[in-house]
Formats: C-alpha cells, structure tokens, sequence
C-alpha cells in the first residue's frame, strides 16, 4: 500500500528587504502572557478548522485538542526560538484574533544570518475573511527580520488559498512547483 500524500506551495521571502511595517490595528503580545490552557484552545480551534489535509487528518484521528497539546510540545524538534518571538494578535478590546510562531531552523546558517520559517499561524475562525492573516504574516516575518534571517521558508497546503494569497499580498515568492509531502 502507497503512502498517502498531500500538494504543499512552498514560499521564501528574501532578508534583504526593507524591514517590514506591521499594521496597528492589532497589538501584538508575547503568546507567553497567556496561559497553557488559552493557547492550546486557540490552536485547536484553528487546526479543527484548517483547509491543511495534514491537520484534518490528524483533528479526525486524534481530536484537536490532543494534535494541538503534541503540535506545541514539539515546536523545538528542529527549529529554535525565544519565547517572546511568538505572538498573539488582539483587537483594541483584548480579543485575541489569531497567532504567529516564527522560528529559525537549527543547523542552517547562512553568511552569519539563519534560515527561518513560520512554524504555524492561524486565524480564529470567527475573524478569518477580515486580511487579519495577513497582519500576522507580517508580524511574524518583521520578527524574524529583527533577529537576522537570509530568508524565510514556508509552505501551505496548495487548497489553501487564502494562504497562498496572504504570502504573495506580504511580499513572499513561489519557490517552486508544489511538492508532495506524506500525510
């Protein structure tokens, strides 16, 4: 029996940009100034509702609470990161709309500059359609700027228009055709 796989878009987007400006009707704090318990919530409702065929499958297998618990418990597994790179975006009122996790790929510095990526970024699914993903997106890549990246590398699931359409609005490039990922 063949593995099943699934079509994921890969993106980069190149460190010698200008720094980015990050819109100001979201205020962004650490993730870390909320509790275990928000965050796992808020990562599970987005994965319940993702378009990803990886995160589908693996909510309709073991539930979202669960793939969330296991998907944070293992955000060091090759990458590392400070605590305050991750951010939560809220409205005015402290109503969290959604999440970016940067982080850099251990092992894969370039010129003194490391390789990055956005480990994970969601919507809650009751702001998505308002470009919010796209405020994250930036946010997440100004983080990285600030550390010091040569590029960010990421994927989305190729359904995922949104997505695709969000890193193309931010300034990331297609890298290539879609490649298979097992699922």
């Amino acid at each position: 029996m063949s593995q099943q796989t699934y079509l994921k878009v890969p993106f980069v987007w190149e460190g010698s940009k200008p720094l980015i400006e990050v819109p100001s009707r979201l205020e962004f704090k650490p993730a870390k100034t909320l509790s275990h318990e928000v965050l796992v919530s808020a990562v599970a409702q987005v994965m319940e509702s993702s378009i990803d065929a990886s995160d589908q499958k693996q909510v309709m297998e073991r539930g979202s609470r669960q793939v969330a618990e296991q998907f944070l418990a293992e955000s060091k597994d090759g990458f590392s990161y400070q605590n305050e790179w991750w951010q939560i975006g809220v409205t005015s009122d402290n109503k969290a709309v959604g999440f970016v996790f940067p982080v850099i790929y251990q092992g894969c510095a370039k010129d003194g500059l490391e390789e990055a990526t956005i480990y994970y970024i969601g919507v809650l699914p009751e702001y998505r359609g308002q470009g919010f993903a796209t405020d994250l997106l930036l946010k997440g890549t100004r983080v990285l700027q600030d550390v010091g990246v040569w590029r960010v590398f990421c994927d989305t699931d190729v359904n995922n228009i949104p997505m695709i359409s969000t890193f193309k609005r931010v300034g990331y490039q297609q890298y290539s055709e879609p490649w298979q990922r097992p699922l």
